[in-house]
This record gives C-alpha cells, structure tokens and sequence, in this order.
C-alpha cells in the first residue's frame, strides 16, 4: 500500500514537472514570434512608411513611373510597325527598256517580263561578279527542293511517324543542257532527306560531254536515289511527284517525239495521276504537260500560263550589282521564301 502510493506521487509530480516545461517552452516560443512580429513590424514601417504624405511622394517616385511605362509583350511576328510614309512602290524591278509583259505577286508587287537576251547577260553579269554555274545549279536545285517539300505538303510527310509513307519523287534529266542538271541537284537534295528517288536519264546519253552534268551526276551517285535509262523501271504508283528537266529551250518537239525513249516517257508521265513541276521549262511548255513552272532571276516575255502552268520564280541570291551592272534597279520580291507565285497582269 505504502508503496503504491509512494508510486503515484512520483508520477503526479513528474506530470506537473513536463507541464512546467512545456509552458515554459510555449511561453519562450510566444515571446520569440512576438519578437520577430515586432522586429519584421519594425522594419516594415522603417522600409514603408504609408503616411499621406509619404504617397504622394510614392506616387511620383521614378519606380512607380518606371513599371507604369511597362507594355505588353509581343511575340517577334507581331512587332511590327505598320508603314506610314507615304504609299508603297510596287514596281521596285525597273528594266531600263520598258517590257511589253509584267506579272504580279500574291502580295501585288510587280515582276517585269525579260527576252531570253537579257536573260543570257544577266546570267553573263553573274559569273563576272562570281557566281559560277555551279553555284546558280546549286541555287535553283535548292529552290527546286524547298517547291517540292511545300506541294507534298511540308514537314508532315517527312516525320518519323510517318516514314511509312515517305513521298516517290520521279526526276526527268536531260544530260545536254543546264535544265538536267537544275532536276539532278534537286533530286539529290530531296534524296538526302529520306524520299524516294527515281532519276530518268536518256539511254545512250554521255554524261562526260557536260563537265556540270557530270558533276552532278556524281553527287547523286552519293544517295540513295535509283538512276535508270529504262523507262519500264520507273515506279507506276504511286508517284507523289514528277521533275522534269527534260525539255529545255533548245530542243524542239519534233526533234525530240522522232526518239522512242521520249515517246514513252510523254506516255508514261500522261497516265500518272501526279503533279509535275517543270524546271525551266521551253516557252510552249514541252510535250509533257506540266502544272506547275519554276523559272530563275526573271521570268521570260513570252511565258504564258497556258502553256506552262502556273508559273514560279526561284530566287537565285545574286545581289545587287549584277543587276546594276545592266542597269537595272532590283529590289528582291522574294520575302522570307526562295520561291514566289506569279499571276499574269
């Protein structure tokens, strides 16, 4: 007995003895929040004092006028200012003999018609000023290029997800004329990215008589593009779409429909259901009829629509001084892109 009751004294006393310290503890904590509200109170009315007069002198303080000039931000397409003096030049291509055909851009500039004269010197003009062949082929075979990934659709068909059905692109090449080597450079191009290359060149051609036909043909060799001179080797469906550079200024239809493999080619091209883009096309079009035309620097008096499709013009990246050289006042029509639509005025 005596010790059960010697037992729950010490208990009780121990019991009052935590609650001392836990009020002691509690209280020690209160007094410190107390300090710290009075310390952070403190230092907030040093820091912000929000008397009346104090505002006005807030109001007019350089950082309040400093965030009250702050604007809303714009994306990069958007900050653009809108053009307020006086009214846009849209003939900003002046030839220095006046043209007898001007064709107009989406955005309504004006592109003067040339003659394959001035063509020639302006070609003539650009490799004085240092642009070779080789860099005009390269320019309107990527040009050629960036036209065909925009018609298959862009970069959807090119993903990853979707390289099941990669395009079929048949490339048309003459070996005797420029024109062959432009449809080469851009199979070559359109190859490097994964889509499937068909390149038709003439039977019985010699690749060596053109030292740039040659070149180009050697860089093709580099992909995986198929070559074939038979024309029973090219794929029947589908084709996505056909490049011809085939048909060049200096081949006449008579000339060419007397050769079989021409014949069957024209035969073939007519049974498939794709688009085909000519690249530098004749100026009635070739036998091989054609929806689209893409054309470099400027595009020829005599082009018509009908004949050719609708036309294009490929951005060849000469500057200025070529153009100024024939006297001719250039300002590019191109924009962002490489390639523009052309209307008939």
């Amino acid at each position: 007995m005596i010790l059960n009751y010697l037992g729950n004294k010490s208990n009780q006393m121990i019991g009052i003895n935590s609650n001392l310290s836990n009020r002691s503890r509690s209280s020690k904590s209160w007094s410190d929040e107390a300090t710290n509200d009075n310390e952070i109170n403190d230092e907030t009315t040093n820091r912000f004092n929000f008397d009346s007069s104090n505002l006005s002198s807030i109001k007019n303080s350089s950082i309040v006028h400093s965030y009250s000039q702050i604007q809303d931000k714009y994306r990069c397409d958007q900050m653009i200012l809108e053009h307020n003096n006086g009214p846009i030049d849209y003939e900003q291509i002046q030839l220095p003999v006046p043209t007898t055909k001007k064709f107009l851009t989406d955005e309504g500039l004006v592109v003067p018609g040339i003659n394959i004269e001035l063509r020639n010197k302006l070609f003539a003009s650009s490799e004085y000023h240092g642009y070779s062949l080789e860099r005009r082929i390269e320019s309107m075979g990527r040009c050629t290029s960036d036209m065909s990934l925009h018609l298959l659709g862009g970069t959807q068909r090119l993903l990853v997800k979707n390289r099941h059905q990669h395009p079929t692109i048949v490339v048309l090449a003459c070996l005797t004329e420029v024109q062959g080597a432009y449809a080469i450079c851009a199979g070559r191009i359109l190859a490097s990215k994964n889509i499937r290359i068909y390149l038709y060149i003439p039977p019985n051609s010699n690749p060596t008589q053109h030292y740039f036909i040659e070149n180009e043909l050697k860089l093709f060799r580099t992909t995986q593009g198929i070559i074939t001179t038979n024309v029973s080797e090219l794929p029947r469906s589908p084709v996505d779409l056909i490049l011809n550079g085939l048909d060049a200024a200096n081949y006449s239809d008579s000339v060419l429909f007397a050769k079989p493999w021409y014949r069957d080619i024209v035969q073939y091209c007519s049974r498939l259901q794709a688009s085909i883009i000519a690249v530098d096309p004749p100026l009635d079009g070739g036998a091989i009829e054609c929806k689209y035309s893409l054309v470099p620097l400027l595009p020829l008096v005599s082009m018509s629509s009908k004949n050719v499709g609708r036309i294009y013009l490929c951005d060849l990246g000469f500057g200025q001084k070529v153009f100024q050289h024939l006297q001719i006042r250039y300002a590019s029509p191109f924009g962002a892109k490489s390639f523009v639509a052309l209307h008939d005025n």
